[in-house]
């Protein structure tokens, strides 16, 4: 039997997905245990619960972190109640950074049921100090967008909480947990309120919600709306608008398209980051402003709400629209791959790389979307009418991301489509990185290099959230604006790579041709065409070539011999068969191990040790020192086979110099040196000491040279004395030498005597 729970009647907050942080350390009791889950039921059951409403995920920690469920796992409010109610409290210690971390990088997840259009919130109830280090990690999650409330309860760190929190209204202390129950509806009422941002924005004079002149209010008991000044407003306030009124990118920013300014008119410049949820928990100017251009109020339009549900990422799943409050599957009948692009440019993704209809067993209520209607410029929303149907439509865009400049599309600058298409700085993307959020969503194979290229003066670009990137976040997603003195650029290989490796440099060989990816027939593949393919991939001399070392042959297949030289650039530069093949020998397929890139040390007193440098793209570099461990530091000294790391130092250098950076992160997580390479500029370098291993072998030779001359000694002994006859004690001590003297020795001196 569960508690009868007396349902308040729901809140209206929409499209909100919030996961809740429970503390279920040894201090809490279980009466006090069962008080907090008490609470947190009550909470529920003030919001409208749903997979089109309000979401709700759970993690409890203390020590340790576990997840009890997901944001999806749940879609009604009863099934909610229940699980909360057959909650177990484990005790523990209270290591709250680590808890914000894991729900960063494991329940804001779109595959665990995070939306690309909802407000994220984490509501965090503790009730004690940490016990690891909060500030960082409650950062990252504020800079993702997502809303940090928190709970105090008795001796709970006040200042602490403070750090974590999105802002101080955000922050509730109680002196015991039986004082919870006194706060839900504040609770409640400030989620909801923050979720909505009721009334503090709106777009007047347009064809729809999703248009017309921006109008703003700060003062909940002030009734007056602001006319905001276009001088004062860019794209990144404008996505923060457009999401906050539940609308799809911003696709119109013009001033006067709906109206002059209006007084009273808003003051200060907002300076938004693009990934707020509210408008106005953007920063803002210090000065302020009195007077605006006639005609130079913000005009806005956004996009209508526009998802791909169901797929690998926010570009790839079924076309879902929502028109009059209400979110349906798009019919599939009727539709080109011309369309299908309209629809990825609405979701600020790139160009439509498929479209197919998926069959339902019956018909469902859909959009019915005219491609004609589309074609000719309207918009999607305009494009509507409504119908039922079995045939749902289902589009795979490319992600927002491209290389520009460069010698094939497969090279070049990095750019990433947030509205604007910008170049990208980054001083911590690794190969392995750039690999899965660059190459292989470009369809480029792996990454061969990454470059910092300097710029002659501050360039507007994206920066990218390491974080989050290695989280596997969408590398849009995990970007944010500023002004970078330099910028990424990105080699991919266009034609080959190695899959189902444990590194870059490892795996069954595939090879590309018109668009398609081909393994290769091991009988058709000898050492120099490996050369040419380890060389391609900026890896070093093939050091294993062996078939089905890492998986079978798998189609298509590609059907030529190649005939290699050993010394060209690429695989595809090689000659090749006249012939075709058109079988292969189950388990054949090429398996091949390139060795990693050259490591030295240089400028110590041996070869294990000395400054760190790392040879990439035939180019020598010394590594960026800040970051590194010992335990790190012991991956160079293996790869020299230089047995462990005794010290790690920084040299600093007069000026900044060009270096190979090497996320320790990555490292220690077991990936090869090259993987976590990226490309920058430091002053920092590294210099390493390792235990030489040929100090352990001199020391053993010494050891065996001493053996063999007591061993030499013995014997000479034994040699200047067997003429005399011994005494007893003598031969006693003889025979413990165990010399072994012959026989037929003994006899000989016998005779003698």
């Amino acid at each position: 039997m569960y508690p009868t729970i007396l349902f308040s009647s729901d809140p209206r907050c929409e499209t909100t997905d919030i996961v809740m942080l429970l503390d279920e350390s040894g201090s809490i009791s279980p009466a006090d245990f069962n008080t907090m889950k008490s609470f947190v039921a009550k909470i529920v059951s003030g919001f409208d619960i749903g997979p089109d409403k309000v979401q709700i995920g759970l993690t409890l920690f203390s020590n340790t972190v576990e997840t009890k469920w997901h944001l999806n796992t749940h879609r009604t409010k009863e099934s909610l109640l229940k699980a909360i109610y057959d909650l177990q409290q484990r005790g523990g210690g209270t290591e709250t950074g680590s808890a914000l971390k894991h729900v960063l990088h494991n329940n804001f997840r779109p595959d665990v049921g995070m939306r690309a259009d909802s407000r994220k919130v984490l509501l965090l109830i503790t009730d004690g100090e940490s016990q690891d280090e909060t500030r960082t990690p409650s950062q990252h999650l504020k800079d993702t967008g997502i809303q940090v409330y928190t709970i105090g309860v008795r001796d709970a760190d006040k200042n602490e909480l403070l750090s974590i929190v999105s802002n101080r209204d955000a922050l509730y202390i109680v002196d015991d947990f039986s004082s919870l129950m006194s706060i839900t509806d504040a609770v409640i009422t400030n989620l909801c309120n923050n979720i909505q941002s009721l009334d503090s924005v709106r777009l007047v004079n347009g064809t729809s919600p999703c248009s017309g002149r921006l109008e703003v209010k700060s003062d909940q008991s002030d009734q007056r709306w602001s006319s905001v000044c276009e001088a004062d407003f860019d794209q990144q306030d404008a996505e923060v608008v457009c999401r906050e009124l539940g609308c799809g990118a911003p696709s119109v920013l013009q001033g006067a398209l709906y109206g002059e300014v209006e007084a009273p008119m808003w003051t200060k410049e907002f300076q938004c980051g693009g990934h707020e949820s509210a408008l106005l928990d953007c920063r803002s100017s210090g000065s302020t402003r009195n007077t605006c251009s006639p005609g130079k109020a913000v005009g806005l339009t956004c996009s209508e709400p526009v998802r791909l549900v169901g797929g690998h990422s926010r570009c790839a799943g079924t076309l879902e629209l929502k028109h009059l409050a209400e979110w349906r599957p798009v019919d599939g009948s009727d539709w080109t791959l011309k369309a299908a692009g309209r629809a990825c440019g609405e979701l600020d993704c790139g160009s439509a790389v498929s479209m197919g209809m998926r069959e339902e067993s019956s018909s469902v209520f859909a959009w019915r979307v005219s491609s004609q209607c589309i074609q000719s410029g309207y918009s999607l929303r305009e494009c509507l009418s409504s119908d039922s149907s079995s045939s749902i439509m289902e589009i795979t865009c490319s992600e927002p991301v491209r290389l520009v400049g460069g010698d094939s599309r497969c090279a070049g600058t990095l750019e990433v489509k947030r509205g604007d298409w910008r170049p990208v700085h980054s001083s911590s993307l690794t190969l392995k990185s750039a690999s899965a959020a660059v190459c292989r969503n470009l369809d480029c194979g792996s990454a061969v290099s990454t470059q910092t290229r300097r710029k002659s003066s501050l360039t507007p670009a994206w920066e990218i959230i390491s974080q989050c990137i290695q989280s596997g976040s969408a590398l849009r997603d995990c970007v944010s604006l500023g002004s970078f003195p330099s910028i990424l650029e990105i080699t991919c290989s266009d034609s080959v790579r190695l899959v189902n490796g444990t590194s870059l440099c490892s795996g069954r060989l595939e090879v590309k041709s018109n668009q398609s990816w081909s393994s290769v027939c091991e009988a058709d593949f000898d050492q120099q065409d490996a050369e040419v393919v380890c060389r391609e991939l900026g890896c070093g001399a093939p050091s294993v070539l062996q078939g089905a070392l890492y998986g079978e042959v798998e189609a298509p297949m590609w059907t030529k011999e190649f005939q290699c030289g050993g010394h060209e650039s690429a695989l595809l530069d090689c000659r090749s068969s006249g012939s075709t093949r058109n079988t292969c020998s189950p388990g054949k397929a090429v398996g091949l191990t390139c060795s990693e890139p050259t490591v030295r040390l240089v400028g110590g007193h041996s070869r294990c040790a000395g400054t760190l440098e790392l040879k990439l793209l035939g180019e020598w570099r010394p590594v960026d020192g800040s970051d590194w461990t010992l335990k790190a530091a012991g991956r160079a000294c293996g790869e020299l086979d230089c047995g462990s790391a005794a010290s790690a130092r920084i040299r600093k250098e007069s000026s900044s110099v060009s270096v190979w950076r090497v996320t320790t992160d990555c490292v220690g997580s077991g990936s090869a040196l090259r993987d976590c390479l990226s490309s920058g500029f430091s002053s920092s370098i590294l210099e390493i000491t390792c235990s030489d291993p040929s100090v352990h072998i001199i020391r053993l030779v010494l050891m065996l040279l001493a053996l063999l001359s007591f061993i030499t000694a013995i014997s000479f002994v034994h040699k200047t004395t067997r003429g005399q006859r011994p005494g007893p004690e003598e031969n006693i001590e003889l025979e413990d030498f165990n010399l072994h003297v012959h026989g037929a020795e003994e006899e000989g001196a016998q005779a003698a005597e």
